[in-house]
């Protein structure tokens, strides 16, 4: 059964050692981040996470580094993941791997990838294998992994593009009130054009809520664009 949703960003400035003396500059959002992975954990028997890549697959027992945005700081998604450390991981698996070890250590959290391009019908696909993996009777909390627009500002990764607050508010709003079918009803070119890549893992999400037939209470943890990006941390309970 799906027992919670939580929804984190994946910058890699939520790792301190990549922001040097500006760490303190998203202290607020890091808090949020783990804050919503630890309250996640603590209602759930089985963690799961999904984000996006440039393919779908599935991630299990992986270890990473954060070595090529400037620090070899490793990650693992288990407590037990071996090897080498993967320098291409995908930024999501990295995420994840980074929250567990500090806010759900014991666990070990398969990544599920959906495309950043994908379709509703793609979208929809991912859904269901997740939706296999909740028949059980064990507590499956859902860990999204997306990230927000890059236009919001003038200094934004992606420059600014006067489109992108009207969306942000509308991701915001909806993740705010589980709104399941304004995530759903997200268009995906426009979502590109404003860099908004989380778009298919919200409504990834969004399915796999909706056909748990469960009736969730959405709270807030962090909204906020530092650095002209949307990012928000937040939990459906």
């Amino acid at each position: 059964m799906l027992s919670a949703v939580a929804f984190v960003p994946s910058p890699p400035l939520l790792v301190p050692e990549l922001m040097g003396a500006a760490s303190d500059e998203v202290t607020e959002l890091r808090d949020a981040a783990l804050g919503v992975v630890r309250d996640l954990a603590d209602r759930s028997d089985v963690l799961l996470a999904v984000g996006v890549d440039t393919h779908a697959g599935l991630l299990r027992s992986v270890v990473g580094t954060y070595a090529g945005w400037g620090v070899d700081v490793v990650v693992r998604t288990a407590p037990d993941a071996d090897g080498p450390p993967d320098p291409e991981l995908p930024l999501a698996a990295s995420t994840v791997g980074w929250l567990r070890e500090r806010a759900a250590p014991t666990s070990a959290i398969d990544v599920m990838l959906v495309a950043v391009d994908a379709d509703a019908d793609a979208c929809a696909s991912v859904a269901r294998d997740i939706g296999d993996r909740l028949s059980g009777s064990d507590r499956v909390g859902l860990l999204v992994v997306a990230d927000g627009a890059t236009t919001l500002t003038a200094g934004a990764p992606g420059a600014f593009d006067d489109r992108a607050e009207g969306v942000q508010q509308r991701v915001d709003d909806a993740l705010a009130a589980v709104d399941t079918a304004a995530l759903r009803s997200l268009d995906p070119a426009l979502c590109a054009e404003l860099g908004v890549s989380g778009r298919a893992a919200w409504q990834v999400a969004a399915a796999v809520a909706d056909a748990s037939g469960r009736r969730f209470t959405g709270r807030t943890w962090y909204r906020a664009a530092p650095y002209g990006v949307g990012y928000t941390v937040g939990t459906w309970t």
